[in-house]
């Protein structure tokens, strides 16, 4: 892809390196170089697209300044093949940058493909054309698939295979204590007469029952049944306080058991909510379409001045979906800027107009503030939501110089669908390449390419 580039640039007669192909290397090196760049620091797209895009930017611009540089580092002597700054040499470098970094960064394709979107969108086609359209093309075929499938809604869901470990229990063990037979005897002997005959064959009181069963048979069996009761009572009472119950504690299997339960459940709730992301987030896009309600503002975009309920329509449906989205999101929200009343469809605004309308508008203070989070203050090339975002600051107000800023024609004009596309398609852009960091106070921190 990146050879193409630049083969096409060379057809087109823009840029020229006298038939010498070490020349046209050198030139991929350097984009190569700023290729790195932008991988080390995405924020950098919006800038790299915005110069690359525009047939008209100067040598000055900084973007095209750090083109340059980077060609210098391989061919020290550029300067002398060509008349004055190469700026079309400078532009094929930065193109062929933005394809190689997107290839591999999503973030970069979402917004190199957004940001070219809208400058073609004003810019009058040029000897270039053709070679941006392959480019255009090539990645946001990649940036639609990815969006696709973010939003796809499956047919079915599938909840994960369970795999719970059941735990191994041991099973339960009794012990006990054995019965004192030396004892027992001794009890049996006393319940059952005066005398016995002990181990040495002598007669010995048993000093218990005094009856023999033969003399006083009644007042024997009474005084047999006490006694043996009461012996054998005694001698179950110590074996049974002495059995005790090993493995009995289930707390630790069951909790095992728990955990891999709550474990599976979780998984497959998650499942499910990634399975119907795409659904939850359609279902909730037709609802505010048809609210007509602004959740940011919480106000009726149909109480709002037209370019008013454009503005904040595109910021409502940023922050309703991810950087990554269809092109058919474009074209619902064109959809829904016309299903305003006061809108007319085919009229057009000045640009100029509806940034100073963003600008001032008490309604859009949410966005504003949303948008200078995101962008930098004004200074070289970059989007219109950074004229909007930092209104306060000098040079979003200088009208003179809001082409060198933007690259947007003076006498640009657009339908308010259109602005609210362009709009939307800037903060998905910016969204997409903004990197922040926490600051050691525990808040955040923008950090710029």
């Amino acid at each position: 892809m990146a050879e193409n580039i630049l083969l096409g640039f060379l057809r087109s007669g823009l840029i020229d390196v006298k038939g010498d192909d070490t020349k046209l290397e050198k030139i991929g090196l350097a984009a190569s170089d700023l290729a790195g760049v932008l991988r080390k620091s995405p924020p950098k797209a919006l800038a790299y697209a915005l110069a690359a895009v525009d047939p008209e930017i100067g040598a000055e611009d900084p973007v095209i300044v750090e083109a340059l540089d980077a060609l210098g580092k391989h061919w020290v002597t550029y300067i002398n093949t060509f008349s004055g700054p190469p700026v079309a040499v400078a532009r094929a470098i930065l193109l062929e940058a933005l394809t190689q970094a997107a290839a591999d960064n999503a973030s970069i394709g979402t917004a190199f493909v957004a940001l070219a979107r809208n400058a073609f969108s004003v810019l009058e086609p040029g000897a270039d054309s053709a070679v941006w359209a392959n480019a255009i093309a090539e990645i946001e075929k990649e940036v639609d698939a990815r969006a696709e499938a973010e939003w796809a809604v499956p047919s079915s869901v599938s909840a994960p295979v369970a795999d719970l470990k059941i735990p191994d229990l041991a099973p339960p063990t009794l012990k006990s204590h054995p019965a004192d037979v030396e004892q027992l005897k001794e009890d049996f002997y006393a319940a059952s007469g005066p005398h016995y005959v002990n181990q040495n064959g002598q007669q010995a009181a048993t000093n218990g029952n005094p009856h023999w069963h033969t003399s006083n048979p009644a007042h024997w069996v009474t005084e047999f049944g006490n006694r043996m009761a009461a012996s054998i009572a005694e001698a179950l009472d110590t074996a049974v306080s002495g059995v005790t119950v090993e493995n009995a504690d289930l707390s630790e299997p069951i909790r095992s058991l728990t955990t891999g339960v709550s474990g599976y459940v979780s998984e497959a709730m998650n499942s499910m909510t990634a399975a119907t992301a795409g659904l939850q987030r359609r279902v909730a896009l037709l609802w505010w379409k048809e609210s007509l309600f602004s959740p940011t503002g919480q106000v009726s975009y149909r109480s709002l001045p037209p370019a008013a309920a454009a503005t904040l329509m595109a910021f409502d449906l940023h922050y309703q979906v991810p950087a990554s989205s269809p092109a058919s999101v474009v074209a619902f929200l064109s959809e829904t800027v016309m299903s305003l009343p006061l809108v007319e469809p085919e009229e057009t605004h000045a640009v100029l107009d509806l940034v100073e309308i963003a600008q001032t508008d008490p309604s859009l203070s949410k966005g504003r503030d949303a948008g200078a989070l995101i962008t930098a203050v004004p200074e070289g090339r970059g989007p219109l939501i950074a004229l909007i975002a930092h209104r306060d600051t000098p040079a979003s107000r200088d009208r003179s110089a809001f082409r060198r800023l933007t690259g947007v024609p003076h006498d640009a004009r657009l339908t308010l669908p259109e602005w609210a596309c362009w709009v939307f398609r800037e903060l998905q852009a910016t969204r997409a390449t903004v990197a922040t960091t926490k600051t050691s106070r525990g808040g955040r921190r923008r950090t710029q390419g």
